[in-house]
């Protein structure tokens, strides 16, 4: 029995679409968001040896002003590129993109994706003052 020509058409854009786009991941990526113990620690030597990390060393090594009311949920992300400096990314409920050095806490980098919603504008009681990013 022949299929009607509307789903020839979609099983063939279907089919289409998941050579294209389901083998599209690169010898690096991976289907989390971070490792597998979701540490948000991607890459190279993590520096945290269990010696320094159980000793009166270990403790904060920097701190930094935000803005009134910003808020982070998500949670941050540590990279170490090949043969270079440690860095750490957080995002804010204000919808703003830092990144630092890790070792240092120098700002890199700041970027505002977007302006964030304000709470009493969409009613949602789950972030307090602006809604921005919050995600994992």
């Amino acid at each position: 029995m022949a299929l009607p020509l509307g789903s020839n058409l979609l099983i063939s854009f279907l089919l289409c679409f998941f050579i294209r786009y389901g083998f599209a991941l690169d010898a690096t990526d991976t289907w989390r968001d971070a490792d597998i113990q979701q540490s948000s620690y991607i890459g190279g030597n993590n520096n945290m040896d269990p010696s320094v990390v159980g000793s009166s060393q270990f403790g904060v090594l920097w701190k930094i002003a935000t803005n009134e009311n910003e808020l982070f949920y998500a949670k941050p992300l540590v990279y170490t590129p090949t043969g270079g400096t440690q860095l750490l990314f957080m995002a804010s409920s204000q919808n703003i993109i830092r990144t630092f050095d890790a070792k240092t806490g120098v700002l890199l980098n700041s970027r505002q994706l977007h302006t964030p919603f304000l709470q009493s504008d969409i009613g949602c009681t789950d972030m307090p003052n602006t809604i921005g990013y919050g995600g994992n």
